[in-house]
């Protein structure tokens, strides 16, 4: 009887061993699923912030860059290009100071002319759904920024995923 009970009592053992193991890859599943989702918030933070930045820096670019000039002599709406792209590129630079963020790589592209015009190859890489390069074009003057911002990332710096950044296009035109 002594016999039996000490076999009971090392099975137990033994299967509290095998549930420790199990317990433990149990928490690293968990821990990774966990990173996994922290990466996904930030990727979807990092696209709103920078989409929502390409919209205000392009904003402001066709805001502060109109051309009175021209509206008073001529009676149409142009953007003076130099202005424009200034005032768009000083937002982004301010913002991304305010953020501490480093190695991100913004492109303004301006159509001062009333009758607006045709980019080719702008933006440089597709953003959202697009399938590819196109040509961005607008029928109005209008300001375009195109933004790649790098991510930091939990479980994909351990994968060493070379990709981590967001890439955004927004456009503000000036209706006539």
């Amino acid at each position: 009887m002594k016999r039996i009970n000490d076999l009971q009592a090392g099975m137990l053992q033994d299967r509290r061993g095998q549930s420790a193991v199990w317990g433990f890859l149990c928490m690293l599943i968990f821990i990774a699923i966990c990173a996994g989702l922290v990466d996904i918030y930030r990727l979807y933070a990092a696209r709103n912030w920078a989409y929502t930045l390409a919209q205000e820096a392009a904003l402001s670019g066709v805001s502060r860059g109109r051309d009175w000039h021209a509206a008073l002599g001529q009676g149409v709406l142009c953007l003076d290009a130099l202005t424009a792209q200034n005032e768009t590129e000083q937002v982004i630079t301010a913002e991304m100071n305010a953020r501490g963020i480093s190695g991100y790589r913004a492109l303004v592209q301006v159509l001062p002319n009333p009758d607006g015009g045709v980019v080719p190859g702008f933006p440089p890489r597709a953003v959202r759904l697009g399938s590819g390069m196109g040509d961005w074009s607008s029928d109005e003057p209008a300001v375009g920024v195109y933004l790649e911002v790098p991510v930091s990332w939990v479980l994909m710096d351990l994968l060493h995923v070379a990709d981590k950044s967001v890439h955004v296009f927004a456009a503000a035109g000036v209706a006539q």
